[in-house]
């Protein structure tokens, strides 16, 4: 997907939620925004937003001098989602479709995105992906999938969304399948971490390995070659998020074996996914 016009309100809101978040002081703020208005004017447009947004936070931090602005967010809202887990967990083991009530559970998750809100609401976003589902579903296709493979590769997005994919990678590893899950291989906005995947207990579940850059999405030509390889010789693959499929859905290896996992929070998006805002979709090419 490459970068669109009305990503550029994305890049201003997501640096002053950032620097907010941080503490600046509004002086300050305002100071860095106009500083970075020209790195903006200079973005490859061809390029996906994951990275563009990317290169400009990694500036940010710079200026700010605080290479992990999120890391107190990102703990509470990896708590606030193991206090949901036992409850979650529960409500599984009475489920009559435990796999897809899984995915609908991780993908509620996917409303934990500091980068564009402040905050969010959980409960309400559970209680939405649970009796609303998916405007986009491929779940039949994703169960083939699953029936001719011993593993799955789960590309994660953020902390506390985390918590939820450790649901998800029980219950498929409760059906005999190995699970791998990709972590940030450094802290950008409130992505997961191998700090995250510990603190979530999603280590003893599944084998987590970190995508081998701190870049925003999965883009090919940033992650190590261990990892692109990994993603190649998978046959199945659920990528969670935004700047997951911002980084993937146009890459000719996500026909049929990627399954885009995420809430629709940007039109441009929603355009490309052929969904509405704020549906959730489980979808492949």
């Amino acid at each position: 997907m490459q970068a669109q016009i009305d990503c550029l309100y994305c890049y201003f809101k997501q640096i002053a939620n950032c620097m907010d978040i941080a503490g600046i002081e509004e002086d300050r703020q305002y100071q860095i925004l106009f500083d970075l208005m020209d790195d903006i004017k200079k973005m490859d447009r061809t390029r996906t937003p994951a990275e563009n947004t990317t290169e400009m936070l990694f500036k940010l931090y710079r200026e700010i001098d605080n290479h992990d602005p999120y890391k107190t967010s990102k703990e509470k809202s990896n708590i606030l989602a193991l206090e949901l887990y036992p409850a979650l967990k529960d409500y599984l083991q009475k489920s009559t479709n435990k796999l897809y009530d899984a995915l609908k559970i991780a993908v509620a998750g996917n409303i934990i995105d500091l980068g564009i809100k402040k905050d969010y609401d959980i409960d309400a976003s559970l209680e939405y992906s649970l009796k609303e589902g998916f405007s986009r579903d491929d779940y039949p296709r994703f169960v083939e999938k699953l029936a001719a493979t011993d593993s799955v590769l789960i590309i994660g997005d953020n902390a506390g969304e985390i918590v939820f994919d450790r649901l998800l990678a029980e219950e498929l590893t409760g059906r005999g399948k190995k699970v791998t899950y990709l972590v940030k291989d450094s802290p950008i906005l409130n992505d997961a971490t191998m700090d995250d995947a510990r603190q979530a207990g999603l280590d003893q579940i599944a084998t987590v390995l970190t995508t081998g850059s701190p870049y925003l999405g999965l883009p090919l030509t940033k992650i190590s070659n261990e990892v692109r390889d990994l993603l190649e010789q998978s046959s199945l693959v659920i990528s969670k998020g935004q700047a997951n499929f911002e980084t993937l859905e146009h890459e000719e290896l996500a026909k049929g074996k990627i399954f885009f996992l995420l809430k629709i929070k940007c039109a441009c998006v929603g355009q490309i996914a052929n969904a509405k805002l704020e549906d959730i979709v489980f979808m492949t090419r």
